[in-house]
């Protein structure tokens, strides 16, 4: 696996910043489509995928390399990424979830062909999340 560094000063960095630049980090440096298979945020002790058993250091880092992790980023000595590359994978079409927010900020996964008005989520198609998130983000 390909290991990069990354060490940024003068920001205040947090998972959200952090994986953004190892996202975009891992496109300039790959030819394919990486997809971030794994993760590790020291600061917080949050990890994905969370597997119970194993040792709590390195089986979100197992998981990443076993699952084709080909390249490994590093930013700032607090967190860790692991991507592979996708391009070999079917595209399966579109999503049929999508995020919404509501006026309050609330977030919610809405089933997209369940949605009366698509711009505002309801209780019959959604369901109201903390911290997950798809691809087909709509605000």
């Amino acid at each position: 696996m390909k290991d990069i560094n990354v060490s940024l000063s003068g920001v205040d960095m947090d998972y959200k910043m952090a994986s953004r630049i190892a996202a975009t980090l891992a496109k300039e440096l790959n030819s394919g489509e990486p997809v971030m298979v794994a993760w590790h945020d020291k600061t917080t002790s949050r990890m994905s995928p969370v597997i119970e058993g194993g040792d709590i250091h390195s089986r979100w880092h197992d998981y990443g390399e076993s699952h084709g992790g080909k390249l490994e980023i590093d930013v700032n000595g607090d967190f860790d990424f692991i991507f592979a590359d996708s391009s070999s994978f079917e595209t399966l079409g579109p999503s049929p979830l999508v995020n919404l927010r509501d006026m309050a900020g609330n977030e919610y996964l809405c089933q997209i062909d369940a949605l009366r008005d698509p711009k505002h989520p309801s209780e019959e198609a959604c369901v109201k999340l903390e911290g997950l998130t798809t691809k087909g983000d709509i605000t």
